[in-house]
């Protein structure tokens, strides 16, 4: 008999300006200035990312784009996939990929405003509102990876974090916290999996692999079963063979 858990936890316009006297020029460049510093500060209190960008990539000077950029000690990379803080609203932290790594420069402070554009990932918690069923195939550790992006400040990222395919996943020795595994993706507008058809079934319940729950191996068909569809509990289990339903 073969059993497994599957799992070994352990900016102005350039308009045409007319020509002008040395201090009327001053006095306009201050203006310019000045409006430009307030706009982008009410765009920064208001977190409107991308009218802060657009506003920055009209003024010279004021935009910048970084394969990479140190934030409060963390070096954040360019494809890096990270954990970013979700605020106290949530449990869990967000996971996205960096897209596009930005610094803003505010013009009267000098002060820099950087920015990530990423790539989303959904867990669990939140593809089981919309698809209740699939909790029980679903991993912990499960990420649904989305085309959706958004604009982000770089000192919400958390650190980075991994994500491998299903197999090499349930291959590893160790796991850990800031390890995922990615196999499907999920559509936020229609609000369901995309690839789902794909995937091998088990059990009698044909259901996708879990990693996080335990399986056991007929020892005629060799099929999978979970503990709880064939009548089992762990505590029952010894080395003798184990047959399914169908090979009885």
């Amino acid at each position: 008999m073969n059993y497994s858990h599957w799992i070994k936890k352990a900016i102005y316009n350039k308009n045409k300006f007319q020509k002008e006297s040395r201090e009327s020029s001053t006095i306009t460049k201050k203006q310019i200035s000045k409006h430009s510093s307030s706009s982008i500060r009410d765009l920064y209190k208001s977190q409107k990312w991308e009218h802060l960008i657009k506003m920055a990539k009209q003024t010279k000077g004021l935009f910048e784009e970084y394969d990479c950029i140190k934030v409060q000690k963390k070096v954040i990379k360019l494809g890096e996939t990270v954990l970013i803080n979700s605020g106290d609203a949530h449990d869990e932290d967000y996971v996205g990929t960096i897209k596009q790594i930005i610094s803003i420069k505010e013009p009267t402070t000098l002060k820099l405003i950087c920015l990530c554009r990423v790539q989303w990932y959904m867990r669990k918690s939140e593809v089981i509102k919309s698809h209740p069923k699939s909790n029980e195939w679903v991993s912990e550790q499960e990420l649904f990876e989305t085309k959706h992006e958004d604009y982000i400040l770089a000192q919400t990222v958390i650190h980075s974090c991994q994500i491998f395919t299903c197999k090499e996943y349930v291959d590893l020795d160790e796991i850990e916290s800031t390890l995922y595994f990615n196999r499907l993706s999920w559509d936020m507008e229609k609000k369901q999996f995309q690839g789902l058809e794909k995937l091998q079934k088990f059990c009698s319940c044909q259901q996708p692999v879990n990693p996080d729950r335990k399986y056991i191996q007929c020892d005629s068909c060799h099929q999978w079963y979970h503990l709880e569809c064939v009548g089992l509990k762990e505590g029952e289990l010894d080395d003798s063979e184990f047959f399914c339903k169908l090979c009885l």
